[in-house]
């Protein structure tokens, strides 16, 4: 069931005018004598968690891809897209206390924009857990992005099980487009979304929830694991209209 309703919940919303869709060292080429690499080998990582086995659990946005899905959907229009992408670029990397990399999660979607862009990629954009179980959320799948969708494959928060394999539990592209934000914003729209930011809290009733950020629509939604149910906490573009005041929240952290 998805339905839309406001709640109040201990959640911050980090808000900023300008959004990226790439990590960016602070510094530069060269690091501080204090600062050391810890692992490499990542595709373009995004959110970051330690899990409960003491691992580092890191979302990737991945490789992108070259598919295109052009006259199927609709598309991100230029000069950001339209994008390209694959059913296989993404995925779910742990690091252990020495460093080492390890897939958790593969084959996940990975898209990447116009080249006029700079072909920007994303695929995999966060991870949480609740008790044991390891939920990720994807911002670089959907038609729009152009990954291909036999079988579907949407932006949405998917649940890992602890026999390897995953299920999709929230359909954020399907609830996005069910349920449009008051004001997005025209020259920047992007059907499936880009979500950013995924964190477990509790909700009302003390039950740890998920809640995901999605900066492109200006929105802060919740899901619940024990319902199924996605509402909306936030729509940002009601005070910020998209086309003319647009500020996107692209991270969230409990209080």
């Amino acid at each position: 069931m998805q339905k839309m309703k406001n709640q109040a919940v201990t959640i911050i919303a980090l808000t900023t005018v300008l959004s990226a869709l790439v990590l960016v060292s602070a510094f530069g080429t060269s690091l501080p004598n204090n600062v050391s690499v810890f692992a490499t080998g990542l595709n373009n990582p995004r959110g970051l968690k330690f899990g409960p086995d003491g691992y580092l659990y890191v979302a990737e946005g991945g490789i992108g891809g070259s598919d295109s899905t052009e006259g199927c959907c609709e598309q991100v229009i230029p000069p950001v897209g339209p994008y390209t992408g694959s059913i296989t670029g993404s995925r779910i990397s742990k690091i252990n206390a020495n460093g080492v990399v390890t897939t958790a999660v593969d084959n996940l979607p990975s898209s990447q924009t116009s080249a006029a862009l700079g072909n920007l990629k994303s695929g995999a954009a966060d991870v949480a857990f609740i008790g044991n179980t390891l939920y990720f959320l994807l911002g670089g799948a959907g038609c729009s992005h152009g990954v291909p969708q036999v079988p579907a494959m949407p932006n949405g928060i998917i649940r890992v099980n602890a026999n390897g394999t995953t299920d999709l539990i929230a359909n954020l592209s399907a609830f996005l487009m069910a349920f449009p934000v008051a004001h997005p914003d025209p020259d920047d729209f992007e059907p499936d979304g880009t979500w950013y930011s995924m964190i477990a809290a509790r909700d009302d009733g003390n039950h740890l929830d998920l809640y995901a950020i999605n900066p492109n629509t200006q929105e802060l939604d919740h899901f619940s694991p024990m319902t199924g149910e996605i509402s909306r906490v936030v729509d940002f573009s009601i005070t910020y209209p998209g086309g003319t005041n647009w500020i996107g929240p692209t991270a969230i952290a409990t209080k």
